[in-house]
């Protein structure tokens, strides 16, 4: 393999759908596969993710949806009501 090059191997049906999106896209397979790998490794969202794992890890502690949603609920309006 040359240097930068990793080959992936995917099912039939997973290629058919790469080759029509990047058809779609007007981009090589290659170049639109490329985009979307660059794309996720600039996600945020993935570098907070792995934080918060890491920190459940390290302590054990986690929070249900409904106890984040009541404190972003919590959150927002506490903003609201300064901002008025």
């Amino acid at each position: 393999m040359a240097d930068g090059e990793i080959r992936v191997k995917v099912d039939d049906e997973t290629e058919q759908r790469l080759k029509a999106l990047a058809e779609a896209a007007g981009l090589s397979v290659s170049d639109y596969v490329r985009d979307i790998i660059s794309d996720s490794l600039q996600d945020d969202d993935l570098a907070e993710d792995l934080a918060a794992l890491e920190e459940y890890d390290r302590t054990g502690v986690s929070y249900s949806v409904e106890e984040a949603m009541a404190h972003f609920r919590s959150e927002l309006d506490g903003q609201v009501k300064k901002d008025r």
